[in-house]
């Protein structure tokens, strides 16, 4: 593009992606939290957000508007590239641009069409509201879905497209018995072409660390928990994990001081709190993004923090009762209230975790 360059703006999380090969005699990271600072990866996968805001000269009219990567009041051009659960859930790279010609799904279209348009309406008698580009890919499979809106900024289109597209998904995965999701967003603000991109971001690579213990029924199923909370790439079910994990072992402490006030003996044990300074119990590649998660829970003990979120998340999440404040996937408010409190729950529930599995076991050779 003639009299632009573009310069690279991180909005969200992380550094740019690179990679690195690593040599056949070099040896694994000796750190169990991985080497993030060299691969660019996250601590853990998770959604990552870059931003690509194009500088112009002062000569060009459009130098003067957009607001970066924050975004302007205007057009906005929002793609969702769609996805199978379990293939292509995560990324390892960012390509602006990509996402309407690498998407897939289990929905097959007409064989001669290359994209079909959706008009959404309130009623049958009504204008149509929104409309919905869907695009087929070589396949003849639903491949993504693009929406056109105005919107303050980034964050009103996403919350906007989120809102739309969504409830559109979860009627085609029902009328289709199909299990369908999105592996990647992009926004286009049209005055300045700034592009935002999210994805879920393959995390780092960890140095091997094996350790054998005679776990118990109660250490396995609080493992599984957090195992499923790392591994899954639906914030609400992450959080759910986690959570499990915190109510887990608060649950067996309870039980454990019960016992000890039945023989008679005072519980002796020190509550766990979140540091006031988050940054010193964190990754250094992980801190720098979680202060603003952290920060209506500093100084707070575990059991309080979990308290809250039982009752503000957790119980949302878990059941679906109408009589109530309506909660779900298909909400941007939910999932992004779901993404801000996952920092904190993954951290109390590795750091009680811990507390009742060995943590100090040697590192094993391997040949």
């Amino acid at each position: 593009m003639a009299n632009r360059r573009r310069k690279k703006v991180n909005s969200g999380s992380g550094a740019p992606l690179t990679s690195r090969s690593r040599k056949k005699d070099e040896a694994p990271s000796d750190s169990p939290l991985g080497q993030p600072p060299v691969t660019g990866r996250p601590i853990v996968t998770q959604e990552m957000r870059y931003t690509v805001v194009p500088l112009f000269p002062e000569s060009d009219p459009r130098s003067k508007l957009g607001n970066g990567p924050i975004g302007a009041a205007g057009d906005y051009i929002v793609v969702y590239r769609l996805g199978v659960p379990g293939i292509q859930a995560a990324s390892t790279e960012f390509h602006f641009g990509s996402l309407e010609s690498t998407g897939d799904s289990l929905i097959e279209a007409h064989p001669d069409a290359t994209q079909i348009v959706i008009e959404l309406k309130a009623s049958p008698d009504t204008p149509a509201d929104q409309k919905l580009t869907l695009g087929v890919n070589r396949e003849h499979r639903l491949s993504s879905v693009v929406l056109r809106c105005q919107a303050e900024n980034f964050e009103g289109a996403a919350e906007h497209a989120h809102d739309i597209v969504m409830p559109f998904l979860s009627q085609l995965a029902f009328s289709h018995e199909v299990a369908i999701t999105t592996t990647g967003r992009e926004i286009i603000e049209v005055a300045t072409e700034t592009r935002q991109m999210s994805q879920i971001t393959v995390g780092a690579v960890k140095g091997i660390a094996l350790g054998v213990w005679a776990s118990t029924p109660e250490q396995r199923r609080l493992l599984a928990s957090y195992r499923e909370g790392l591994s899954s790439s639906e914030p609400l079910y992450q959080a759910l994990s986690f959570y499990k994990v915190v109510e887990g072992v608060l649950s067996m402490r309870g039980i454990e001081d019960a016992a000890h006030r039945a023989r008679g003996e005072t519980p002796n044990r020190a509550f766990e709190r979140i540091p006031q300074d988050i940054t010193s119990a964190l990754h250094p590649s992980d801190s720098p993004l979680q202060r603003e998660s952290f920060a209506p829970y500093l100084g707070r003990k575990f059991a309080d923090v979990r308290d809250e979120l039982r009752e503000s998340l957790r119980n949302h999440i878990s059941h679906m009762d109408f009589g109530a404040l309506s909660f779900g996937a298909d909400s941007y408010a939910d999932v992004v209230a779901v993404q801000r409190a996952l920092p904190v729950l993954r951290y109390m529930a590795r750091v009680l975790l811990s507390s009742v599995v060995p943590v100090d076991n040697n590192r094993a050779g391997i040949s």
